[in-house]
């Protein structure tokens, strides 16, 4: 369902998804806006559930995690949920989708090595109710943005 924001509502999410840490005052200086307002705004974004949060974008790389992988997942049908919560509890697992197609699901998960890739798939296979996994390897990432055009 979508939210109706106005356009000053838009303008704060872009500035906040361009920089998390911007300060109330620099946005109100920008919108010519009191930081009272402001403050009173990304709260209300925030209960109306517009924005889900704010966190630190960190390299994966950085921290060891070379590998990326997408596994596609088929499932018992009447075990799917049940999957879908253990692989979401699963360590190295970051993003998790029910889809629509040849899969019932496709997990994003970054490793250190194809050694730990391997064991994650093994897990992930092992799972009551998992039928058949397929691995799709990443081999450069061309495009990743977690901003939401507004």
């Amino acid at each position: 369902m979508k939210t109706e924001i106005d356009e000053i509502d838009r303008e704060i999410l872009r500035m906040l998804q361009e920089d998390a840490r911007v300060s109330f005052r620099k946005i109100s200086e920008r919108l010519n806006l009191s930081e009272a307002t402001v403050f009173v705004r990304v709260k209300k974004l925030i209960k109306k559930g517009v924005i889900k949060g704010f966190t630190t974008i960190v390299s994966p790389e950085a921290l060891g995690k070379r590998i990326t992988a997408f596994v596609l997942i088929n499932t018992d049908p009447k075990k799917l949920q049940s999957v879908l919560e253990t692989i979401s509890r699963m360590d190295d697992v970051y993003e998790v989708y029910d889809v629509t197609g040849s899969y019932y699901a496709i997990v994003k998960v970054r490793a250190e090595d194809q050694n730990r890739l391997a064991k994650i798939i093994d897990e992930i296979g092992m799972i009551d109710g998992v039928i058949r996994t397929e691995t799709a390897l990443v081999l450069r990432s061309i495009k990743e943005d977690i901003r939401i055009k507004v």
